[in-house]
């Protein structure tokens, strides 16, 4: 008897994922990467993540390398020396009020304090209904 015919085969089954979970789960993936980053700044160091990089080599062979990789901040200097941060959404800015997208932290050093509190805050759901515009916003845009 043949292995095949002992077995029942079906179709693959479609995974239907939710869309704000993922984006809210991208979300906050992101910020403990931000913090990191925060984490090495306030320390004088830098932070990377591995990547994969395809080149070619003298001999015209094509490989996959790693290298590090520096992740793009979600924080910067204003022109009075704060740190301010944004919170970022399909590599869109999350605003909260009408024009208002930064967070103003002040010090370097209160920049790891501020994205664990933005964290935790993602994570108890506070930015939920800015997260649904920004994905109903996305998915009209993609539809159109």
């Amino acid at each position: 008897m043949m292995f095949s015919k002992t077995l029942k085969f079906v179709e693959a089954e479609k995974v239907q994922t939710d869309p704000f979970q993922s984006a809210k789960t991208r979300l906050v993936q992101n910020l403990e990467t931000q913090l990191k980053c925060a984490e090495a700044m306030v320390k004088g160091e830098s932070y990377t993540v591995p990547s994969t990089k395809t080149v070619t080599d003298a001999d015209g062979v094509k490989k996959t390398v790693t290298v590090p990789h520096a992740p793009r901040h979600w924080y910067w200097r204003d022109r009075e020396g704060n740190i301010r941060f944004c919170i970022r959404v399909f590599n869109k800015r999350m605003e909260f009020e009408e024009g208002k997208t930064d967070i103003l932290v002040g010090k370097d050093s209160e920049l790891p304090k501020t994205v664990k509190a933005v964290i935790e805050a993602a994570n108890l759901g506070e930015f939920d209904p800015h997260l649904k515009r920004l994905l109903e916003k996305r998915q009209k845009i993609k539809a159109s």
